[in-house]
């Protein structure tokens, strides 16, 4: 049994070390604005159910959608989690290049381990991204009082992670609560090139943008059996108003020559509060139904910029989940599960008074090893992001996510079950 565990164990690690070696590629032409493209995904068991789990329990997995959920983690085991994303998108637009309209990308999205300290606590740390910024894309820029105008080239790259400490403490039978220490930083890097003529050189605009603060988000869950069948939870979460330091570095060369390289510092990007609320419901630990709704106050951070502006963005989503056990004396055990979801969403940005939306399905099959306590779980997303009126550009994208969950005793009292 330990060589198996060790096999298993070995297996996750290869695939941190190997995936982390892939670079992201030009993702969305909107990350340009704001932070980049908040992500809305956890990377964990609920990936197939379009993310929805606010008042999600398991006790096999890490579900870091909501904190208060790591009370219900198994007794005596730690729990090592790793996910991966593949993601394809395709552009459309009225005056758009049909012959290079997509891209590519694969990239590590979260490493956590957590463990049950006691019967009533749960806690895990890990990595993921918060918000992602990767671009490059030509056009015409305005020379601003004529009417002339210059083709101008557009790079972006970066983005915020999230270092986090979630724990989860159960109060008797029926609530838990939960508190995620985070710490966000990162960097936005941003260059547009003007072109030259003949009488001008090329102007290069180079901008780095280094964000950094703690982060703190809470949440708490009720969970009761209705019947010997029939399970329900509710979910709620909340993040707090917070202003992430900046520090700006803006370079300005005209050929060779440097025009402006200033610093400025003791800047701020504010984070706005953030809510949500979910429901669960299951039927003999096998089928589980799920709603979320989350809600993000962007409207009162009042940033805005020529022909954009943050407005107040919502999410709903909907999820169902069926698994397949097997009798294992004293406890049925997981063999494998499958998993749909649905999701809506108004963005954060506002481009030329349209609201970006977001909408798709999710698709997901779980199951694990018999050879390792090993489990493999991979989530599909197909959707479809902004709109074609107004000249902006729409964006369909199919997503794919591995992740890989290993789980062992950390401590005994002298039995071990499987």
């Amino acid at each position: 049994m330990r060589k198996q565990v060790r096999y298993g164990l070995i297996i996750l690690l290869t695939f941190c070390a190997g995936a982390g070696g892939y670079a992201q590629n030009t993702s969305s032409p909107y990350s340009i604005l704001g932070i980049g493209d908040i992500e809305e995904s956890f990377f964990n068991r609920t990936s197939g159910m379009a993310n929805t789990g606010i008042a999600y329990r398991n006790p096999y997995f890490l579900i870091n959608n909501n904190p208060a959920s790591y009370s219900a983690l198994q007794d005596q085991f730690f729990m090592v989690e790793a996910s991966a994303r593949g993601k394809i998108v395709s552009y459309y637009a009225n005056n758009l290049n049909s012959t290079a309209n997509q891209t590519r990308d694969f990239s590590v999205n979260r490493v956590s381990v957590g463990i049950k300290v006691n019967k009533w606590w749960g806690s895990s740390i890990g990595l993921t991204p918060f918000s992602t910024s990767n671009y490059a894309f030509s056009g015409k820029k305005v020379i601003q009082g004529t009417n002339l105008f210059t083709y101008a080239d557009y790079e972006g790259t970066g983005g915020v992670n999230r270092a986090y400490w979630d724990n989860g403490v159960r109060l008797g039978k029926h609530f838990s609560v939960g508190v995620s220490t985070s710490f966000l930083f990162g960097s936005l890097n941003q260059k547009e090139v003007l072109a030259g003529t003949e009488a001008t050189s090329t102007i290069t605009t180079t901008k780095n943008i280094f964000l950094r603060n703690l982060y703190m988000s809470y949440g708490a869950q009720y969970f009761t059996k209705v019947t010997p069948k029939w399970d329900f939870s509710l979910g709620a979460t909340y993040a707090n108003k917070t202003d992430l330091a900046a520090e700006y570095n803006t370079n300005i060369t005209s050929g060779t020559t440097t025009i402006e390289d200033k610093v400025t510092k003791n800047d701020y990007f504010r984070m706005p509060d953030m809510y949500g609320v979910g429901l669960a419901i299951t039927r003999n630990k096998k089928l589980t139904m799920l709603a979320d709704y989350r809600y993000q106050e962007w409207a009162s951070v009042k940033y805005s910029g020529s022909g954009y502006s943050l407005r107040n963005s919502s999410r709903a989503s909907i999820g169902v989940e069926y698994a397949k056990l097997r009798q294992v004396w004293p406890v049925p055990i997981e063999k494998v599960f499958y998993q749909a979801g649905l999701f809506y969403t108004d963005s954060y940005l506002s481009i030329r008074n349209e609201q970006l939306k977001d909408m798709g399905v999710s698709v997901g099959l779980g199951f694990h090893s018999k050879r390792s306590t090993l489990s493999y779980l991979v989530g599909f997303e197909y959707g479809i992001r902004g709109t074609k009126s107004q000249n902006l550009i729409q964006e369909r994208y199919g997503k794919v996510t591995l992740t890989l969950s290993y789980k062992d005793f950390w401590y005994t009292k002298g039995q071990k079950y499987y």
